[in-house]
């Protein structure tokens, strides 16, 4: 009989792969958890949102999330400034140069999400969706 792994563990298996820092495209030397974290902020008032935000998006431990941030501002993509608003948290904001590659990045995450759905029905995405927002929803 054929052993059937459990749906949690399969679907933390695949979020540990979809972590993984490979990149997402060659012509964007990003992972995917960093053109997350891009197209997350250039989503936000002013591209900017408070470090503790910015943690609870991304859903990965503070020490993964600095390390992360440090290579973006290597790159040149993001800034950490103290927030005026409370001096114990930084603001993390989106660079210009962050700002212009935000165009390509969402680019790069539809043609991501397209080559994903092209191997499944749409019968079998939602019931996909579904079972993800239980689970999500339940916590």
């Amino acid at each position: 009989m054929e052993k059937i792994e459990p749906i949690r563990k399969l679907i933390k298996e695949a979020a540990k792969s979809i972590d993984q820092p490979k990149q997402v495209a060659a012509s964007l030397p990003l992972t995917r958890v960093q053109v997350h974290a891009i197209d997350f902020l250039s989503n936000q008032p002013d591209c900017q949102v408070n470090q503790h935000q910015f943690d609870q998006e991304m859903g990965v431990q503070r020490s993964t999330i600095t390390v992360m941030l440090q290579r973006l501002e290597k790159k040149g993509l993001v800034t950490r400034l103290p927030d005026p608003a409370d001096k114990r948290q930084k603001l993390v904001a989106l660079t210009p140069a962050g700002k212009d590659l935000v165009p390509k990045l969402k680019e790069v995450i539809i043609d991501d999400d397209l080559q994903l759905k092209h191997q499944f029905t749409d019968d079998e995405l939602a019931a996909t969706r579904k079972v993800l927002m239980y689970i999500k929803q339940e916590g």
